[in-house]
């Protein structure tokens, strides 16, 4: 495997458009397939307008190979004591090689530095049933030490991403005591 570098996007970033586009594709098609039956017909996960604002609040990381973009995650400060981390992507043929964990790494560690006790994650699953990508998911976070503390309506926290829903879909919220 390549070395990967992964560092925090300075803020001037955003106004790179064939950067922003880059990584806004690379989230669409990771969701896409991810979260394939949720959502209506030509949703897409995020915006390239929603990535550079994102970016020029500096909360996009960036996992690169070869100096290309291959995979990213939004790190934010919640409140007080949480960071949490949302939007992990890695392109398509780089996924199973580590790149995910390590883009987790890289937010858990900037969280601490900044003095945060917790480290949060919110995954998108049916009100009933299951989802088979989800379910491996969640198993995957949990194996790394994330648990679930409660769950959340998503009408509440994102109605436009609400309105484009094709099946009745939560929130479960896991959270993880940073060290």
């Amino acid at each position: 495997m390549q070395s990967i570098d992964i560092q925090m996007l300075p803020c001037y970033a955003s106004t790179n458009k064939v950067g922003m586009e880059h990584i806004t594709n690379i989230v669409n098609r990771v969701y896409a397939s991810s979260e394939e039956g949720f959502w209506m017909h030509g949703a897409v996960r995020t915006t390239v307008a929603e990535m550079a604002e994102f970016t020029s609040c500096n909360e996009i990381a960036v996992a690169r190979s070869m100096g290309e973009i291959v995979g990213c995650v939004r790190v934010r400060r919640i409140d007080q004591g949480i960071g949490e981390f949302g939007m992990l992507a890695v392109d398509d043929e780089y996924q199973g090689t580590g790149i995910g964990r390590e883009l987790i790494r890289f937010a858990e560690q900037k969280c601490q530095k900044e003095q945060l006790r917790k480290m949060q994650l919110e995954l998108l699953v049916p009100q009933e049933g299951s989802h088979p990508a989800k379910e491996i998911l969640e198993n995957w976070y949990t194996r790394i030490g994330y648990q679930p503390v409660h769950t959340e309506t998503i009408d509440a926290s994102f109605p436009k991403l609400a309105e484009m829903l094709a099946i009745p879909s939560k929130f479960v919220v896991f959270q993880k005591e940073l060290r």
